[in-house]
């Protein structure tokens, strides 16, 4: 209702009929009007932009009028109304709605009666609902004290029952310790030994353990018990002792039966636990038995191993296996058998799990091949032998390879692969031995020096007696070699038996070898390194060459499980065999005339690195590098820079080896290259001039007549005409002179290529600071030759000298 009369626009602003403004509101409109004219320049009184603020002089809230009440105020305004005229017409309209509005609600009385009524009924239910929630928490509380009552119950009854559960689990343990039942004594003394009797003994065990404590609690039923638990236990000691004797101490007729048995009765290692702990004098009893059966049995066995191996052994070598010794006579290191009369292998010789080398310069052949990981991890020679033991406890062994057909031939082997087979089967047999000792005796390392002490004897014994009937200086490294790589495999198995042994017998293989070696170069004489070619390796040279292989691969074993001791006897021994292959050179230089000279050091010295690359797989230096270290000198007046003394012993024995061979070679192609008529003159312009050109020294042409242009140009033309010939007229003796050393011909070929191209390049640069005009010559070819050099020869990449390198095109872009 108060809303019609709001929206009734008429209300406020309609005049009254017969109503006239008073004289002074018409006065005051156009004092106002005039006003507003006068400040036309101040105040833009169009409509939109009418500020009433700035009419009516004050501030008014912006919530308290709002913008339809302003627009009413702006339109009165603006046509002239007295505000205070109009301010009464407002207040008796809004008199007037005041009243219509309480007539309003004097209509509507019935309905507020109703609505009160309504109200009175809701505030009933409201109470009643009131009172019947305080009844139901009250009932809640009720509850809730109930419930404690019962939680506390239960605890009680919970902590009764656990209390009665704990005291029947330990009476029945009690009742089950200290009873023996008739079941568990027959079960003990009448069951076969295995797993589930150990489960059974252990359970005797835990009553014997507990008995004592279980008299203080019940002394009756402890005492009625006690005299059969002692009979079981006395029973049980007995049955074991037995067992153990019938399967430790019987007799083996194989080795791999004796071994098939320990590996059943290692996990049974309680056995002897029992017995060590109730008894340990039979525990002693049943292991000094073991110990002494097990001397016997091994020391016999390995006796018999050791003699029926040597016979097998490859003829004894003696005197003529000196490196010094005549060809015909010297035992053939391909084959490890003596030479026929034509120098072919004997028909004993070993051919059986070794493979030939196809190098035509190591006489170690497939020798070294023992050394590889393969062959050390490869089982021994299988020597079938039958074993017994009698009545008397001797064990008897034979040798069935006696017992074989005499007219079928034996295979023989070399005497380092013997030795191989006779150290790696002790070696197998202890760990064996050890770790079961260690399982079922929880013994140390102690017991399998007592077991083994013969058999460690022997096999010093043995060492010292073949290898003083040898001279093989290979077979002797060989052996270090085997010695020392076997050291690591037993430092990696963790067995600690052998090592005083290997220890022993290296020293006396270390000093049958200097030995041995002495007495090789004291034998050596002039006689001996003759006849010499300088277009073969010297035999004497390659001999020396095999034994540094042995001995490098031996060091590197030192090294890497830090044999202290063996590093420094090793290192002794691979600077004295360094030293024999320098010294015996210079003695078989001494032999050659003074042009052959350098290729005879070739050789030799190329054989040396092919037959170390060989067996080591040593990564080469750049032919560049070790060539040409400089580009501003020619390689002809250079020598290869000195070795890194940080670098590993090997490194250094190749590098120190290197540098030889390269001066060698440079030499060797410097001759060769003089050797040409046609370039000659060349080479011999190109190093007079050509470092001082590169240099910018300047040159006067008039001080130095042969220094012009016609004299280049000249130069320039032969070698256009002869290069390619030279190369390969130097290429072909080159194939000549290393037939046997394709190391040699190959690394010849390098410095070749790589001299004539040092020369050329020093020719470009004489020609583009002192001669440009030589390069519309037809004969100038420029980088041209360079390009051909490469394509010789990939492997050099030599770089261009007008042009650069593609790649350094591309790295400036």
């Amino acid at each position: 209702m108060f809303a019609k009369h709001i929206n009734n626009k008429n209300m406020f602003f309609n005049k009254p009929k017969n109503d006239k403004p008073p004289p002074i509101m018409k006065q005051s409109s156009k004092l106002l009007l005039e006003k507003l004219k006068k400040d036309k320049t101040e105040i833009d009184i169009v409509n939109e932009d009418l500020d009433i603020v700035n009419i009516l002089g004050y501030d008014f809230d912006d919530d308290s009028i709002s913008l339809k009440d302003q627009e009413t105020i702006k339109d009165a305004l603006v046509k002239g109304y007295d505000l205070k005229q109009y301010s009464k017409e407002v207040e008796e309209n809004i008199n007037q709605l005041d009243k219509a509005v309480i007539n309003d609600y004097f209509q509507e009385r019935e309905n507020y009666l109703t609505l009160y009524t309504q109200i009175q009924a809701v505030d009933t239910v409201l109470s009643d609902l009131e009172v019947m929630l305080n009844n139901y928490y009250s009932d809640l509380k009720n509850v809730g004290s109930e419930m404690n009552t019962i939680q506390e119950k239960s605890l009680s009854m919970s902590h009764k029952l656990n209390n009665r559960k704990q005291i029947n689990e330990k009476l029945s343990k009690f009742i089950s310790d200290v009873t023996i039942s008739p079941e568990f004594s027959v079960y003990l003394l009448k069951s076969e030994i295995n797993q589930d009797y150990i489960k059974k003994l252990q359970k005797l065990d835990v009553k014997i353990t507990i008995f004592d404590e279980y008299k203080l609690i019940a002394p009756t039923l402890c005492t009625s018990n006690e005299p059969q638990l002692s009979k079981l236990t006395v029973d049980s000691i007995i049955k074991i002792r037995e067992f153990l004797a019938d399967n430790l101490n019987s007799g083996f007729k194989k080795l791999s039966e004796k071994r098939q048995k320990q590996a059943k009765l290692a996990p049974m290692g309680y056995l002897f636990q029992f017995l060590f702990k109730y008894s340990s004098y039979t525990a002693s009893e049943v292991l000094k038995s073991f110990v002494e059966n097990a001397e016997k049995y091994y020391s016999t066995y390995y006796k018999n191993y050791i003699s029926a191996l040597l016979k097998m052994q490859d003829d004894n070598t003696g005197k003529n296996d000196f490196l010094g010794a005549q060809t015909s006579k010297l035992k053939s290191l391909f084959t490890s058998g003596t030479s026929n009369n034509n120098g072919s292998p004997s028909k004993n010789s070993s051919q059986v799990n070794l493979k030939i080398s196809n190098s035509t310069l190591s006489l170690l052949g497939h020798r070294t091949d023992i050394i590889s990981t393969e062959a050390m991890e490869s089982p021994p020679i299988d020597v079938p032998i039958t074993v017994g033991l009698l009545e008397s406890g001797i064990v008897q062994l034979t040798n069935i390879t006696n017992q074989t057909n005499p007219n079928v031939p034996q295979v023989k082997y070399p005497f380092e692969q013997i030795y191989r087979s006779i150290l790696y089967f002790l070696m197998d047999v202890v760990t064996s031995e050890t770790l079961f000792i260690r399982d079922f005796f929880l013994g140390g390392e102690d017991v399998s020096l007592t077991i083994f002490a013969k058999c460690q004897t022997l096999l010093q014994t043995n060492t010292t007696q073949c290898l003083s009937q040898t001279s093989d200086l290979v077979s002797i490294a060989l052996i270090l070699c085997i010695i020392v790589r076997y050291k690591a495999v037993m430092f990696d198995r963790g067995i600690q038996v052998l090592n005083q042994t290997m220890d022993q017998i290296f020293n006396i293989t270390l000093q049958r070898f200097l030995s041995v070696f002495s007495s090789n170069v004291k034998a050596i004489t002039i006689k001996d390194l003759q006849p010499v070619s300088a277009t073969a390796p010297h035999l004497i040279i390659r001999k020396y060459t095999d034994l540094l292989v042995v001995l490098l691969n031996t060091l590197s074993y030192s090294v890497k499980y830090n044999y202290t001791s063996d590093i420094e006897h090793v290192q002794s021994l691979v600077k004295k065999v360094v030293g024999e292959i320098t010294s015996n050179t210079d003695k078989i230089l001494k032999e050659v005339d003074t042009p052959s000279q350098s290729m005879l050091l070739i050789n030799t010295y190329g054989s040396v690195l092919q037959t170390l690359q060989e067996y080591y797989n040593l990564i080469e230096l750049n032919s560049t590098a070790t060539l040409s270290n400089s580009k501003s000198t020619s390689p002809l007046l250079q020598s290869t820079s000195s070795v890194n003394t940080t670098e590993s012993v090997t490194t250094r024995i190749i590098l120190s080896f290197k540098t030889q061979f390269n001066n060698s070679v440079n030499k060797y192609v410097y001759d060769q290259l003089h050797g040409l008529k046609y370039l000659s003159g060349f080479i011999h312009f190109v190093q007079e001039w050509g470092p001082l050109v590169e240099s910018n020294v300047k040159i006067s042409e008039k001080d130095n007549p042969q220094y012009c242009s016609d004299n280049v140009s000249k130069i320039l033309q032969s070698f256009d005409q002869n290069w390619t010939s030279a190369i390969a007229t130097i290429r072909d003796s080159s194939l000549k002179h290393f037939s046997l050393c394709t190391y040699a011909s190959n690394r010849t070929y390098d410095a070749l290529l790589t001299q004539i191209y040092d020369c050329y390049r020093l020719l470009m640069i004489i020609i583009n600071n002192s001669f440009p005009s030589i390069k519309s010559l037809p004969f100038y070819k420029g980088d041209q030759i360079i390009v051909k050099i490469n394509e010789m020869n990939t492997t050099l990449n030599l770089s261009l000298v007008n042009n650069p390198k593609p790649e350094q095109q591309q790295d400036k872009k």
